[in-house]
């Protein structure tokens, strides 16, 4: 799946408003309710980061989830902890993963209704 696969999924199912909100990351993504509240934030990261071999970036997305439902996620190789988010609340999906966004459809699904 591809992040413009994601922002439109997101913007089509949950009017999602979409911006840029830090200017030293231009490529990061808030995907937020018409309230202003993100549900989710897609950024590009150095797998490095994430604790894999590739130091090559890699598309990400920061959705929230409850704590049990995210411990056992992350025992998954697709996903990790919230990247610069709150590790026990935010699990951080890597996008390349999945071959499409009805794969992570529960996932955004819950992340919009936790985050109203």
């Amino acid at each position: 799946m591809t992040r413009d696969e994601l922002i439109t999924y997101c913007q089509n199912e949950y009017n999602a408003v979409v911006d840029h909100p830090f200017k030293h990351y231009p490529h990061y993504v808030a995907l937020r309710h018409p309230n202003g509240k993100w549900f989710g934030l897609i950024m590009n990261v150095p797998g490095t980061k994430l604790g894999l071999d590739d130091p090559q970036e890699i598309d990400i997305v920061d959705l929230k989830v409850e704590p049990e439902l995210n411990s056992i996620l992350q025992t998954q190789p697709r996903f990790r902890p919230g990247y610069h988010m709150a590790k026990k609340h935010w699990l951080t999906a890597l996008l390349d993963q999945f071959e499409s966004v009805d794969n992570l459809a529960d996932l955004i699904e819950g992340s919009f209704a936790a985050t109203k």
